[in-house]
């Protein structure tokens, strides 16, 4: 299976922006650069220790904020990241949410109907 993308709305204090972004099952957090979550108003509430893709350990900066993937929206949180790196949606924003990557398609998918 290729990679998969998504675009996601991020909503912040300041505003709105969209961003293309790698979904990874490997990740915990959703991942956004920092110059990002500085333009939307974005606080930071802890720091956290992740593993990079290249097993290097870092520390980034811990947010929450709306985070919008196909019209579903919710709080999610997600971390500030360096510069050039790939903005990335992690499992907890996939559970959150309620979706799936179908692995024959290779295309977000619901998990549950959503009802209100």
């Amino acid at each position: 299976m290729g990679e998969t993308y998504a675009n996601v709305r991020i909503h912040g204090p300041m505003g709105v922006e969209e961003v293309r972004a790698l979904v990874d099952t490997g990740a915990t957090f959703t991942k956004i650069p920092l110059s990002l979550g500085e333009r939307l108003g974005l606080k930071v509430r802890r720091k956290v220790h992740v593993r990079l893709s290249d097993e290097r350990s870092a520390e980034r900066g811990l947010c929450h904020a709306e985070v919008e993937v196909d019209g579903v929206r919710d709080l999610i949180p997600l971390t500030l990241g360096g510069e050039g790196e790939v903005p990335l949606i992690g499992y907890t924003t996939l559970e959150i949410l309620g979706f799936k990557i179908n692995p024959v398609t290779g295309r977000l998918e619901t998990t549950l109907p959503i009802e209100y």
